[in-house]
């Protein structure tokens, strides 16, 4: 019994694995969002999913059902809502997006795109924020009396953890560029003839399945190179301000360790407003490599046992 086969066929199945359609025969605010050239080649010839894939596809599922039973529960108190609505440009009919949600009232339209993530990051990515004014720009068409704003709800189901990134509002001007873009892969797509796409560098690029031959890279690099310069930046950062706040809990610990000993050296225990902090005792046993090595060397082979883990090196 294959259960990675049943579970992969299982999600291929499923009412969310691919629920917007025929993708080659429209152009979507996720389209505009990225690459132009992966948008291109992917309704072209789209690869197959794996499992990994798909499983993200039902998380995200997962995460609007999730969402869709709270509205319901406070319906009575919210603005009317539709889940997975379709907007579509009055003027470009082969331009629609599909809202994850979409909220009216009398005055205003409020666009909400959910994002079921791995670690949510401090901002919104790029991509994130072009598709919810691809979205808002679509249904301003739609409802131009109408006030448009929009917000990014990105999930992690594992660690438990949301955060709302609010405030957008229609813009004229990004939705003209965005909309430019759009026919741009539009023509592309409809002009084999002529398969020079534009290509746009992003942090996703090192798991795009047609970076190998992309025009953006060096084709006969012996280091892939990467647009990960954001990334690095901010990891650099983390790591400087890691190494910081490890010298910080040092000295706070000797501070507070320091404190206990004065104040109760008998038993090492002190209460701070409601809680006790006490010193504890630890034993640890070891073996001595060098003793066991020098005196007992084949039994140091034979216990001696090699393992392999991987290190980032910047």
């Amino acid at each position: 019994m294959d259960l990675m086969q049943i579970l992969k066929d299982g999600l291929s199945d499923s009412p969310f694995s691919d629920s917007l359609g025929d993708r080659s025969q429209y152009i979507g605010a996720s389209d505009v969002a990225g690459c132009p050239r992966k948008a291109v080649l992917t309704k072209l010839d789209a690869p197959e999913h794996d499992l990994g894939t798909l499983i993200k596809f039902a998380r995200g599922h997962l995460t609007e059902l999730m969402l869709i039973a709270g509205l319901k529960k406070h319906s009575k108190s919210l603005p009317k809502w539709k889940h997975q609505y379709e907007a579509k440009s009055k003027m470009r009919k082969h331009i629609k997006a599909h809202l994850d949600f979409l909220f009216t009232s009398k005055n205003v339209l409020a666009v909400l795109e959910v994002k079921s993530v791995d670690g949510i990051p401090a901002d919104p990515y790029e991509g994130w924020v072009q598709q919810v004014h691809m979205q808002m720009g679509l249904v301003k068409e739609e409802y131009p009396d109408k006030a448009v704003k929009g917000a990014i709800f990105a999930i992690d189901l594992n660690q438990g953890e949301a955060r709302l990134f609010n405030g957008y509002q229609y813009d004229g001007q990004i939705y003209e560029g965005l909309l430019q873009k759009a026919e741009s892969i539009w023509t592309a797509l409809n002009d084999q003839a002529n398969p020079n796409y534009d290509t746009e560098k992003g942090p996703l690029c090192a798991w795009c399945h047609y970076r190998p031959d992309c025009p953006a890279y060096k084709a006969d690099e012996t280091i892939p190179e990467m647009p990960f310069e954001k990334e690095l930046n901010e990891y650099r950062g983390l790591k400087e301000q890691g190494k910081m706040l490890e010298a910080e809990i040092k000295k706070l610990k000797a501070f507070l360790k320091s404190g206990i000993k004065n104040a109760n050296p008998d038993d090492k225990k002190v209460r701070v407003g409601e809680e006790e902090i006490k010193i504890g005792i630890w034993k640890r046993s070891s073996i001595n490599s060098q003793k066991l090595q020098t005196e007992y060397p084949d039994v140091y082979e034979d216990c001696l046992k090699t393992a392999s883990y991987e290190v980032l090196r910047v």
